[in-house]
């Protein structure tokens, strides 16, 4: 199964970019190719203690030995620019790094997923049951991005009060770990890595496009997953659907909403088999994947019922609020907040409803759209939202009452405090990659197309706006490609083929200049089809079916021009 996990919670001041670079080009100059032979330290990890400049702290540089899973490694955890902040909230960037004895020259950067806030594992897992990239002999590090998640008076998301904190979750952390990080291998190893790569999915996936946008020095190649590049526009989509939903659900007792009746998942399950009635056969093979999502152009109208709802129908309420979240929900001017979605094999899945409509038996919400509210408030508007009573009222209320016209302004809005809205700070949306580009990087990306909370389709615009900006397909896919995971919701899950390995083909992709024509995917023991096989296919190229051979082998698949 794919492991580079969303759901794992899991600052530019020291080294200039252009002497980092030319340190590096010297080291690398002077050694063998990453890889060919295993470099060991040249001091004690605990030396490391030493290491601590200006405004860092290294709490812990230990030696470990083999144990757990691991291989015996240093590892460090450090933390810089520690401060109080608004409201008296501590805050500081952690950094958790590990280090091999037996180093293969490279280093590895784990994004996090959800709003970071916990300094995580950091042994970077690159999917498709492979080892850990530390496992594998990379250096690796992750970290929190500035702050801690941990409920406060105010909740988690409080951060988001904090003008700096804010910057450091948005971009800022990237840099200073990595520089950190980089400073750190060094005085170990004697040397800078040959390589870098960073892999991340969902925030982490933003955190990777942030970088080659921003910091485009720092990696020779990123795999990003179902990218939050657009977290502010989709949190208040998140808002404005659930509305949508809340408003059609049965009520309790207490007179709030149902959310999770608002569609049973026997509605689900109708609505999910008439997709794939629709669409599966566009691909030329009646399979349970739907391969050329371009084609797919089903409408939930065809399931409305003509009188009363039943069993074989949906309801004209259902349908309304179902097309709310498709198309993309739009402010009283119309102007849509968010992209719109695929209709996809994948919406009648646990992991789909966990997202949008929870599954909670009375008003007591647990959807993950709705326990973003709080974030909607303090981190993505501008000036932020009055601080809410508790947790539970952005849960009960605050999403399902804001006026959704007037906070999609506030995440453009900016104030003194805040000269940049969360727009601005947090999104990773350009398509200017062209320093990137020069440097010869690579970028991978991939996506769910039944993702259900960041859309495939919003990633697959940005990268026909690559495609116009770099030159055309040709000169896009030397630089950047794009997987879509057809069945798989948010960053692994679904009917899918959702078992892949992408640090492998980047790697290939940075060092031996071999593009990843397509990437071998499985689909896991919980899927209608346990271990088949398929090619998943650089876009627009779709997979089809070769005419003969097992249905359930990717061998028998070819990616093809639609």
């Amino acid at each position: 199964m794919l492991r580079v996990s969303a759901r794992r919670r899991l600052h530019r001041q020291f080294w200039p970019c252009a002497a980092l670079a030319l340190i590096g080009a010297i080291v690398s100059a002077g050694t063998a190719a990453a890889g060919s032979d295993t470099i060991s330290p040249v001091i004690a990890c605990d030396r490391l203690q030493s290491e601590a400049g200006p405004a860092m702290r290294v709490s812990e540089a230990q030696p470990r030995p083999a144990a757990g899973g691991l291989p015996a490694h240093c590892e460090v955890i450090a933390y810089l620019d520690e401060r109080t902040g608004v409201d008296g909230q501590k805050f500081a960037i952690g950094l958790h790094l590990r280090l091999p004895e037996a180093w293969n020259g490279r280093f590895v950067f784990q994004g996090q997923g959800g709003t970071d806030g916990v300094l995580g594992n950091g042994d970077a897992l690159p999917g498709g049951g492979q080892p850990s990239a530390l496992n594998q002999g990379y250096a690796t590090v992750t970290t929190d991005a500035g702050h801690s998640n941990a409920p406060g008076p105010l909740g988690g998301a409080s951060f988001g009060l904090d003008p700096q904190a804010r910057i450091d979750f948005g971009y800022r952390a990237d840099d200073v770990v990595t520089r950190r990080a980089r400073q750190f291998i060094q005085a170990y190893y004697g040397r800078l890595p040959t390589y870098s790569y960073f892999l991340g999915c969902s925030n982490g996936g933003r955190h990777g496009m942030a970088l080659t946008q921003r910091f485009p020095e720092h990696f020779d190649g990123v795999a990003a997953g179902a990218p939050a590049f657009r977290m502010p526009e989709k949190g208040l989509a998140g808002a404005a659907s659930t509305q949508g939903f809340a408003a059609i659900a049965p009520k309790a007792p207490d007179g709030r909403p149902i959310l999770a009746e608002a569609l049973s998942r026997a509605d689900m399950e109708l609505l999910s088999k008439a997709v794939v009635q629709s669409c599966d056969e566009a691909d030329g093979l009646a399979d349970g994947i739907i391969d050329n999502v371009p084609a797919c152009r089903f409408s939930p109208r065809t399931l409305q019922c003509p009188a009363e709802k039943t069993a074989s129908c949906l309801s004209g309420a259902q349908v309304a609020a179902l097309e709310n979240y498709f198309e993309g929900p739009t402010t009283a001017q119309g102007r849509r907040i968010y992209a719109p979605y695929p209709y996809d094999s994948g919406i009648a899945t646990e992991g789909w409803r966990r997202w949008i409509l929870g599954t909670a038996p009375d008003s007591r919400v647990n959807a993950f759209n709705v326990s973003f509210g709080a974030t909607l408030a303090y981190l993505y508007m501008t000036p932020p939202h009055s601080p809410l009573a508790s947790e539970a009222e952005a849960v009960y209320d605050f999403y399902r009452t804001v006026d959704v016209t007037a906070a999609h302004a506030g995440i453009f809005g900016t104030s003194a405090a805040m000269p940049e809205s969360s727009v601005q700070t947090i999104s990773a949306n350009s398509v200017d990659l062209s320093a990137f580009r020069q440097r010869r990087g690579k970028l991978l990306l991939y996506h769910g197309v039944s993702d259900p909370t960041f859309s495939a389709l919003d990633t697959l615009d940005w990268y026909k706006r690559l495609t116009n900006a770099a030159g055309g397909e040709k000169e896009t896919a030397e630089f950047a490609r794009l997987f879509l995971v057809p069945g798989m919701n948010h960053c692994s899950g679904g009917p899918a083929t959702d078992g892949f390995d992408v640090l492998t083909p980047l790697v290939a992709w940075v060092e031996q200049g071999r593009a990843p024509e397509r990437i071998e995917a499985r689909a896991g023991a919980t899927t209608p089809w346990p271990g088949r096989s398929r090619p998943l296919c650089p876009y627009p190229r779709q997979a089809r079916y070769l005419g003969s051979g097992s249905i359930e082998t990717a061998e028998s698949f070819v990616c093809t021009a639609p």
